[in-house]
């Protein structure tokens, strides 16, 4: 089968020709028809995130990478039941070795042996996927697999995050990064989810748009003082702030808008520091988290708003499984809002 390849941090990834593997037991071959691209796959390439190397959080080259999948059942394993060739599948790739700790809670995205779909073990950037256990995979009824594989990381991730940051139609969140992939998933499931009033950043005009068609009640241009318009438009600042970037910048900027007892949640993964003033956060009883992917249960919860069509991915462009490269430098380089998506 065709795969696209990371053979060395910092380079381009590399087309190679691999053995299709064979499914037994509890596993799923997946014949994959469409493959999000991540901007975590922009730090996969690099080999950092911030100042932590792939060395550092374990992950071995050669490998495929690729998290965001969609396809075809292609076969499968003697043990398998509720699935069978040729349905529709989405795929959870945040997996773990099952006996754990974290495993065992039902939060496997933070196995301490971790098999991650992309990341741990070869992923989607291919023809086909080996999925371990059939229980990852979600049927699609009404989706394809071209918009359902976006739902698998950036549907996951903000599903997550606005979970916890409980949220009401009372509550005001402010998005930072709102334009992108996760950005424009998150507007739609905090209104779907929550009704709050939402607040999307983002510091180009295209993206700011986008945000607006995705649903946000207001737009704020990062550029031109936002926290002041962020307390304008809030009048005792926001109940909780979703950074999807988490920059420098950014963690300079955005925590100075929360409320009292506003919730500032970290999602993205730009390598910034956060300093922020203790005596802020007690007085003003502030919380800080971060928010790492999601668990079986968010998968389903995604999954299920999405095949309601309560919530669209804002796919902008689709592309062969040949121009993944390319795909990372849109996303590097800041070129692409929404979510593109490969087909091999």
């Amino acid at each position: 089968m065709k795969a696209m390849m990371l053979i060395e941090v910092g380079n381009p990834l590399q087309l190679a020709e691999v053995e299709v593997p064979k499914p037994k037991g509890n596993q799923v071959l997946v014949k994959i028809e469409g493959a999000g691209v991540c901007h975590s796959d922009v730090h996969m390439r690099s080999g950092k995130y911030g100042k932590i190397s792939l060395k550092d959080r374990g992950i071995k080259l050669p490998l495929i990478p690729g998290h965001e999948i969609a396809g075809e059942v292609e076969e499968v394993g003697e043990e398998v039941t509720s699935f069978s060739k040729r349905e529709k599948v989405a795929v959870n790739p945040w997996i773990g070795e099952g006996s754990c700790y974290y495993c065992r809670i039902g939060e496997e995205q933070f196995c301490q042996k971790p098999r991650r779909l992309g990341v741990d073990v070869n992923g989607g950037f291919a023809e086909y996927v080996l999925v371990p256990h059939y229980k990852y995979l979600y049927k699609l009824k009404r989706l394809t697999p071209v918009e359902a594989a976006p739902f698998t990381c950036s549907g996951i991730t903000t599903y997550r995050a606005i979970r916890r940051a409980s949220l009401d139609p009372s509550k005001s969140l402010v998005i930072v990064g709102a334009g992108g992939g996760l950005g424009t998933m998150a507007i739609q499931i905090a209104k779907a989810y929550s009704g709050a009033t939402v607040i999307a950043v983002d510091v180009r005009e295209e993206a700011l748009e986008l945000a607006k068609r995705a649903g946000a009640d207001y737009v704020v241009d990062g550029k031109r003082d936002p926290v002041s318009e962020i307390r304008r438009i809030t009048e005792r600042g926001a109940d909780a702030v979703l950074d999807l970037n988490n920059s420098d910048l950014t963690l300079r900027t955005y925590p100075n808008c929360l409320a009292k007892q506003g919730k500032y949640i970290m999602v993205g993964l730009y390598g910034g520091d956060l300093n922020y003033h203790a005596p802020f956060i007690t007085l003003m009883e502030q919380t800080f988290m971060g928010s790492y992917v999601g668990n079986q249960t968010d998968f389903m919860g995604i999954m299920s708003l999405a095949e309601s069509g309560k919530v669209k991915p804002m796919i902008t462009r689709v592309m062969k499984l040949e121009e993944v490269n390319q795909a990372i430098d849109n996303l590097e380089h800041a070129r692409v809002t929404g979510r593109q998506v490969l087909v091999p």
